[in-house]
């Protein structure tokens, strides 16, 4: 998924306003969602790193992450400078649907397949994007910059919430819908 683009610098305020609150509804509606269906999820993350970035710097940079979780206090700040003298990588979220009898979840082990699963992967940034902002298809090659979702927001401009977990329950069953 690429970044999209944004319409005015007050719709990318705006969205990123709203982006952290989307991821939260979001991955617990898709909880709510694999609960009740046939389907298995699993989330994949994978590191998006900048044009011309080596193994080396790669490296460097994940070795110094997992010190920034052990290291005391004092060496925090010193380890995150180094860090940020680094290429930094985008993440990549992903949730992979499996329906739950070809993973032997259902009813005991699993049947024999005789044809592979079908598999649905969804990209969980593009999802958030759709919650966040007006008209926004990830599948469509329409580059056209984006708008925030006004709607999920009030007078004051702050979250609505109601509104923000209706559009995101309604996004995450329509992808559950979908599905084969």
């Amino acid at each position: 998924m690429h970044l999209p683009e944004f319409a005015t610098p007050l719709a990318r305020a705006q969205v990123e306003q709203l982006m952290q609150p989307a991821l939260i509804r979001v991955i617990d509606n898709i909880r709510k969602q694999l609960e009740v269906s046939d389907w298995q999820g699993s989330y994949e993350e994978e590191l998006i790193w900048p044009v011309g970035t080596t193994a080396e710097q790669q490296q460097a940079y994940t070795t110094l992450q997992k010190q920034l979780h052990g290291v005391p206090p004092e060496e925090h700040d010193r380890v995150a400078a180094l860090m940020s003298q680094l290429p930094q990588p985008s993440p990549l979220y992903r949730l992979k649907l499996l329906p739950a009898k070809s993973t032997g979840l259902v009813n005991g082990p699993a049947e024999p397949v005789t044809e592979p699963a079908v598999e649905k992967v969804v990209d969980i940034w593009a999802l958030c994007y759709q919650v966040c902002a007006i008209a926004y298809d990830p599948e469509e090659a329409d580059d056209s910059p984006i708008e925030a979702d006004n709607s999920l927001l009030d007078d004051q401009g702050d979250i609505d919430w109601q509104r923000l977990d209706d559009k995101t329950k309604l996004l995450v069953e329509n992808i559950f819908q979908k599905l084969p």
